[in-house]
């Protein structure tokens, strides 16, 4: 049965938060809701924008690709928030990668639908305004800390930037919600995976964090977010 957008929890969802009453129905009607296995692709960089996607529940990384081969995260996203919005304009052409992290559910709107509810709605039109504004603004901070930063305050951010998107455990306040892969630390700070498996080893010599097999528990946010000029 089609869940639908007009009697949803989720009050953050995009869709639930800013369109009015009168388009929920419709949106219900044209979405179509897909469940995702832990490392299966949304979208593919250079496919065709055919729409924007809503994550129901789960953890999705959006990467790019650089030198013909490496992959570099870009975003960390959860429950409630949006993909495929980087693709809208000019060709048409999704210039990142969508791949979910865990099983997670993920919610697809046609480009026409949601081209007529940004239209009928300006509340939601400002939103992505204003979204856009922030992920622009976050992406140029991020560019020009990575480029003056050692290895260090490269790996901090990283693990900065997994607390913002993912959070603590609701029941372990200081043991990260959800720990990626080395690899992906790695791809997020943009260095190697040896670095990272060195400077965490680092970090939990100095009682910054605490490894718990795949694990990472923040013992000092504050020295972590000092070493991220935060």
């Amino acid at each position: 049965m089609k869940r639908k957008c007009e009697t949803c929890n989720h009050h953050n969802c995009f869709i639930n938060k800013y369109c009015s009453e009168e388009w929920k129905p419709l949106i219900t009607f044209h979405k179509t809701s897909t469940d995702y296995p832990a490392g299966a692709t949304i979208f593919s960089e250079g496919d065709p924008v055919k729409g924007i996607y809503q994550i129901y529940s789960g953890k999705i990384k959006v990467v790019t690709s650089y030198n013909g081969e490496k992959e570099r995260i870009v975003r960390l996203a959860k429950e409630e928030q949006i993909l495929g919005h980087r693709g809208l304009g000019g060709k048409m052409i999704y210039p990142v990668t969508a791949i979910t992290l865990e099983k997670s559910q993920v919610t697809f709107i046609p480009i026409d639908v949601f081209y007529n509810a940004l239209k009928a709605n300006s509340e939601l039109a400002f939103h992505m305004l204003m979204f856009y504004a922030d992920e622009l603004k976050a992406s140029e901070k991020r560019m020009k800390m990575l480029a003056s930063m050692n290895a260090k305050e490269k790996i901090a951010v990283s693990i900065m930037n997994i607390v913002n998107a993912f959070g603590f455990n609701t029941n372990d306040t200081n043991r990260l919600s959800f720990t990626p892969t080395r690899k992906d630390i790695a791809s997020i700070a943009g260095t190697t995976y040896e670095t990272v498996i060195r400077v965490l080893g680092d970090l939990e010599k100095s009682k910054i964090i605490l490894l718990e097999g795949k694990t990472i528990r923040v013992l000092n946010l504050d020295f972590l977010k000092s070493l991220c000029k935060m």
